[in-house]
């Protein structure tokens, strides 16, 4: 995993006032190049006391639309990701994950209504989101995530589809669907003309014998 350290979120968080931070490399052995780390931050990294552990918020990939090998989505036909995270859950879930791939959350962050700027506690600052008196963040058209921090996107070719019969491997009988027009004539015909005929037998009486030797 490639982890960028930037100064917008807030790295270092305060320069100790007997260190330069002017160099930092948690594999030196110098005390000037390693003192402007957080604490812990370099046994987390080199996995000497603890595993290394990260939440991603978003992920953005960036393809070649005139590539005809590459397609929009993380989900394709030839590398249907989706259905085998769901087929090996175990893999992608700790023990405190009810499902390996969640819905994503278009706000309903905890925010402050103090806060300022953009930042998780101001739901974005005032141009992505705002906070409710509830201290609930609410998104602005646009963007998404619990504290409306991530552009709102969406996938322009739809792979997946819904499961269906032909995934049981049950095949329907092949009937033309010509025959199958004429029968339902034929039947409707049929509900028709059977009234009628009862009908009238109903109203028919024999002829009296007039007949006189």
């Amino acid at each position: 995993m490639n982890t960028a350290v930037s100064k917008e979120w807030g790295f270092p968080s305060q320069c100790p006032s007997n260190c330069p931070c002017k160099e930092y490399d948690c594999n030196s052995q110098k005390f000037a190049e390693t003192c402007g780390f957080s604490a812990n931050f370099c046994d987390m990294m080199t996995n000497k006391t603890a595993v290394p552990s990260y939440k991603v918020n978003w992920v953005r990939v960036y393809q070649d639309p005139k590539n005809p090998k590459q397609k929009v989505g993380c989900s394709t036909p030839e590398r249907p990701t989706k259905k085998y995270i769901e087929a090996h859950e175990h893999m992608y879930k700790t023990a405190n994950d009810v499902q390996p791939l969640k819905p994503i959350s278009v706000g309903k962050g905890t925010c402050s209504t103090e806060a300022e700027g953009v930042s998780r506690e101001s739901c974005g600052g005032s141009r992505r989101g705002v906070c409710t008196s509830a201290r609930i963040c609410e998104c602005r058209a646009g963007w998404t995530g619990p504290h409306c921090l991530v552009h709102a996107s969406f996938d322009p070719v739809i792979y997946e589809r819904d499961d269906g019969y032909e995934d049981l491997e049950f095949t329907w009988p092949q009937l033309k669907i010509k025959g199958i027009w004429m029968s339902l004539t034929v039947i409707a015909i049929t509900m028709m003309v059977l009234p009628m005929i009862k009908n009238r037998m109903d109203r028919w009486k024999p002829l009296i014998n007039t007949y006189v030797e």
